[in-house]
């Protein structure tokens, strides 16, 4: 038990620092290391103690969308992280567009909630990616 709890507390942090660096001027933390393991145990905790709730409430959404609405309880754990953690901070940005021979995306602006959606993606598949990497 010690050691799966060990092991979900060491992929938080790297995913969260490796959303950090991705993310650079999405994601910002001031304090350090400090703040990214306050920030990856907090998630922990999260995920063990309010995310069962959340998953619950959401429960009649996630059975009429076959489990795709399951990144709303993500949205919301990253938004308790980004109260919870004062040094933690999810910051709205201008998407400059992107222009290539056959593929033109426009500029456009993310919102805070759009930052927050775009942050759990890359927070959610780095996660992911990180436990994949080191199962038994």
């Amino acid at each position: 038990m010690l050691r799966l709890l060990l092991r979900s507390l060491a992929i938080n942090f790297a995913s969260v620092f490796i959303a950090s660096q991705i993310l650079s001027g999405v994601v910002s933390y001031v304090g350090g290391f400090q703040t990214i393991f306050f920030a990856s145990v907090i998630i922990a905790v999260i995920n063990l103690v309010v995310r069962p709730v959340i998953n619950l409430l959401l429960l009649p959404i996630h059975l009429v969308t076959l489990g795709l609405f399951r990144w709303a309880a993500n949205i919301v754990t990253l938004f308790l992280v980004a109260r919870l953690v004062p040094n933690f901070t999810i910051h709205p940005f201008a998407f400059p567009g992107l222009n290539l021979t056959y593929l033109i995306v426009p500029p456009f602006h993310f919102s805070a909630f759009g930052a927050f959606i775009y942050a759990t993606l890359v927070l959610t598949a780095t996660f992911h990616f990180l436990y994949w990497l080191l199962q038994d």
